[in-house]
């Protein structure tokens, strides 16, 4: 009776352990949040011509207690899910934790014509881990106008 006890045991301690060593996140993101985005403003052209370059510049607020972060952004057509344009950025240190950023994405108008949906998806990233600890969103709109040479 004692093995069996034993060998249930041992089965279940193997199994935590396991467990645990597979879990992506640290023991301090399971109870809070290390870092997060507060707020995220943008500033882009309301109209862009078919086929023309355009840049996107995102001004993240960022609050980190724990560590050091690097930021990425990503500008994504939000109808097809593909990322346009991938930015990243190690931030050093703030005896405040809080850290304002800006970051230009720069993509080119499809020669479709009309309304184009896109999305910035921005990420707080732990350096050590690698593991995003806080991230943002934001849909917003531009609008295609026939190329016209100038």
């Amino acid at each position: 009776m004692g093995l069996k006890r034993a060998t249930k045991l041992c089965s279940l301690l193997i199994a935590i352990v396991l467990l645990a060593v597979n879990l992506p996140l640290s023991l301090g993101q399971l109870c809070c949040t290390p870092c997060s985005i507060v707020n995220l403003n943008l500033t882009f052209p309301t109209r862009v011509q078919a086929g023309q370059p355009f840049t996107v510049v995102s001004t993240l607020t960022v609050w980190c207690y724990s560590f050091l972060p690097k930021i990425r952004v990503d500008l994504v057509d939000a109808a097809s899910d593909k990322i346009l344009s991938t930015t990243s950025l190690l931030l050093h240190y703030s005896s405040s934790g809080s850290y304002i950023v800006s970051v230009a994405d720069n993509a080119t108008a499809p020669n479709a014509l009309g309304s184009w949906a896109l999305v910035v998806r921005a990420y707080v990233i732990d350096r050590v881990s690698g593991f995003s600890v806080g991230w943002w969103s934001q849909l917003f709109q531009l609008v295609v106008l026939p190329y016209t040479h100038t």
